[in-house]
């Protein structure tokens, strides 16, 4: 049985968990935050968060096939991947294949995973306890046009066009630059792939400076560099 003082000993690192655009964005709600993410609650998959994984795993498929092959397209495959999805996934694929081409040269890489620690240093293995992650994030789609200048794609399947000048589009950079210090600059396109266009956000190292205190974290709250 767990006494007072040995509920107060638990570390913070335990408590509070690395710092992602999901979880900031699960800090509107508090109960909910703290719920999911200090006390491990499991909850439901939404129908347009299963929707979503259908949607990143397919792209991000095609986009690797792309690399393997050095393809700028090649809709036979798009179409056979697109087939084991849902309907509602294959409505939204169905734009997209209509209008994407890639570089393979340029592409990086799909679904990057990136951990930084409290420093902004990148963590090698995320899974070893001794390196402790205080920022994280996936990047969907990772590009490099040259030494110093990338682009990440951001893809959203919901209905809602939001602003692509977010929280999330100073964060992914953030995390891009610190695995990469050669980049001085960096696009975040949010993508809507039920629509034409896509958003996009410049960003350079003036404006996401990785040691900034408005990225550290107080009280468990994330704080936005607010001169972005």
């Amino acid at each position: 049985m767990k006494t007072p003082g040995s509920c107060e000993a638990v570390s913070e690192r335990e408590a509070i968990p690395p710092l992602s655009q999901s979880r900031y964005g699960d800090m509107a709600c508090e109960t909910l935050y703290v719920q999911k993410h200090v006390h491990g609650a499991v909850l439901g998959e939404s129908e347009p968060a299963a929707r979503g994984i259908e949607i990143h795993q397919v792209l991000a498929s095609y986009i690797n096939h792309l690399v393997r092959t050095g393809r700028a397209t090649d809709l036979e495959v798009f179409d056979a991947l697109m087939q084991g999805a849902g309907d509602e996934a294959r409505e939204v694929l169905e734009k997209f294949r209509a209008n994407h081409s890639f570089d393979p040269e340029e592409i990086l890489a799909t679904e990057l995973h990136i951990a930084l620690d409290e420093n902004f240093l990148p963590i090698e293995h995320p899974d070893d306890e001794a390196q402790i992650a205080e920022f994280e994030g996936t990047l969907d789609l990772v590009m490099i046009h040259s030494l110093t200048e990338a682009e990440i794609d951001d893809w959203k399947s919901y209905y809602q066009v939001i602003d692509a000048d977010t929280f999330q589009s100073k964060f992914y950079p953030l995390l891009l630059m610190c695995l990469n210090p050669y980049l001085e600059r960096v696009k975040f396109v949010l993508e809507f792939v039920r629509y034409v266009e896509p958003l996009a956000v410049p960003n350079t190292h003036g404006r996401i400076c990785p040691g900034s205190r408005n990225w550290r974290r107080g009280n468990g709250h994330a704080k936005e560099n607010s001169t972005g």
